[in-house]
């Protein structure tokens, strides 16, 4: 029995933070520009869908240690749209990620 309600407890906590993470994002799951004392990683990954008119694109990328955050699929706010400019879907890029402990911003995308 004490096996069980661990097994509950820990399972509850593990989707708690999962559900923080999740509403942390917003109402449209995209970020907005971070605040200073911000933490930077940077990765590489492959377009999936890039929306000009908003600033946003989505990225397929591997593990950023320095975020702790795992591979995986997101959509993130570009600091500076016209970054944008000459990206096109399944292009291989190299960006750099700012964290400010709430919001994630591309500082950089090539």
């Amino acid at each position: 029995m004490k096996r069980v309600f661990l097994f509950i407890l820990f399972a509850a906590a593990g989707a708690g933070g999962a559900l923080a993470q999740q509403e942390s994002m917003g109402q449209h799951g995209m970020q907005t520009a971070p605040a200073a004392g911000q933490k930077t990683a940077k990765g590489t990954g492959l377009i999936q869908q890039i929306d000009r008119e908003k600033g946003v694109v989505t990225i397929k990328h591997g593990p950023l240690p320095a975020l702790d955050m795992m591979a995986m699929t997101m959509t993130y706010t570009v600091k500076d749209r016209r970054q944008l400019t000459n990206l096109k879907p399944l292009q291989k890029v190299e960006f750099e990620l700012a964290y400010d402990g709430k919001d994630y911003v591309i500082t950089r995308v090539r």
